[in-house]
């Protein structure tokens, strides 16, 4: 297979943003029964602001070769995309002008976003992760005390905090692109580790 220039890259990558930006729409339609609408060209606006972040922010914080083109890891993919969502806000719902509810709901995107990227990675052909693993990461609340017997669990799940954190993060200064791709990196990690039956193999 053909390597795949720049533009192509982002040819590819502005598909993907109309298909995941049509099927988040579809389903929060569906679902919370309120009409949710996108700014006017979402996709080439979320498109635009990623490569630039990749290409004028990310990339130069990285060590390589500079004589060769460098390729994310899907980590950091991961966490472009995310905070690419939140610094466009692509989503609103209709009628309703309050700035928290639309960042949550920009969040619930970008987290969408997030878990299709690292479901369909795949090394070889083969899928690394499934999605019961994944699933089993967002929703479980680890053990944080034991008293009288009694397990103590934290309060909210990764999925409930990173919503929160996502729907909180400053978009007017530099964006927390490696410190959020780390996180996305244990995530993965432990999900890997799950799937393989507890092995990071």
């Amino acid at each position: 297979m053909a390597k795949l220039t720049i533009e192509q890259k982002k040819e590819e990558r502005l598909k993907e943003w109309r298909g995941w930006l049509s099927e988040f729409k579809k389903v929060q339609n569906v679902f919370s029964q309120k009409d949710v609408i996108l700014i006017p060209h979402a996709a080439i606006v979320l498109n635009d602001y990623y490569w630039r972040l990749a290409d004028y922010f990310l990339r130069p914080l990285l060590h390589y070769d500079y004589k060769k083109e460098h390729y994310l890891h899907y980590y950091k993919i991961i966490s472009a995309s995310e905070l690419t969502t939140m610094a466009v806000m692509p989503f609103t719902v209709k009628g309703n002008d309050d700035i928290a509810d639309n960042k949550k709901l920009n969040a619930n995107f970008a987290m969408f976003v997030a878990s299709t990227i690292m479901l369909n990675w795949k090394i070889n052909g083969k899928e690394i992760i499934d999605l019961t693993s994944v699933n089993e990461i967002f929703s479980y609340k680890e053990i944080i005390d034991v008293v009288k017997k009694k397990e103590l669990h934290y309060f909210l799940s990764f999925k409930d905090e990173h919503l929160d954190w996502l729907a909180g993060v400053n978009t007017a200064g530099p964006l927390p692109v490696l410190s959020n791709s780390q996180t996305w990196r244990l995530c993965f990690l432990a999900a890997k580790a799950l799937s393989n039956g507890g092995k990071l193999i």
